[in-house]
């Protein structure tokens, strides 16, 4: 998006450039001099046709360096703009996937008529699974940590449970 604008600003400029030179040579001539930062008086006019073409070139010269220029910096932002947005993906991704899991381990555990669901706190970080919380016996942390481990994506699972009757 940026190098579309980029290149619009720079048709426009190429443009009214042209239109300049074509509707007055003296006027571009002008123009010329208030971008290449020289001052304009009645001795420095070129005197021939050939100098203005000449000027205009070394000008465009320039202008074309420049825009070399802008769009190697543009280009090199957009690669360090794309990591950026590639790493917050990534992160994104990897909490949805956490979220997802927690969410399927405390259907499972309300699912279950063994285990009373409403104790147990379930923390996923990046795929680890951590229960804490207070449960009845040890057959019933047993379980939980059970259903935790058959849950799709989880990698391994903590048990911080405490008995507590």
């Amino acid at each position: 998006m940026k190098t579309f604008f980029f290149a619009l600003i720079l048709g426009i400029f190429i443009g009214a450039t042209i239109t300049t030179y074509y509707n007055s040579p003296e006027s571009f001539d002008e123009l010329i001099s208030s971008i290449s930062g020289e001052a304009s008086s009645a001795s420095d006019k070129p005197k021939s046709k050939d100098e203005i073409v000449d000027k205009a070139k070394d000008s465009a010269e320039k202008i074309a360096e420049k825009i070399k220029e802008g769009t190697q910096n543009l280009l090199e932002n957009t690669k360090e703009e794309r990591a950026e947005l590639v790493e917050k993906g990534k992160d994104l991704v990897d909490s949805a996937k956490d979220a997802t899991i927690k969410a399927k381990i405390a259907a499972k555990l309300k699912e279950d008529s063994s285990i009373d669901a409403s104790r147990i706190e379930i923390d996923v970080e990046n795929g680890s699974v951590i229960l804490s919380g207070k449960i009845a016996s040890r057959a019933e942390e047993r379980k939980a940590r059970d259903i935790a481990l058959d849950t799709q994506s989880v990698k391994d699972v903590k048990s911080q449970l405490e008995i507590a009757p």
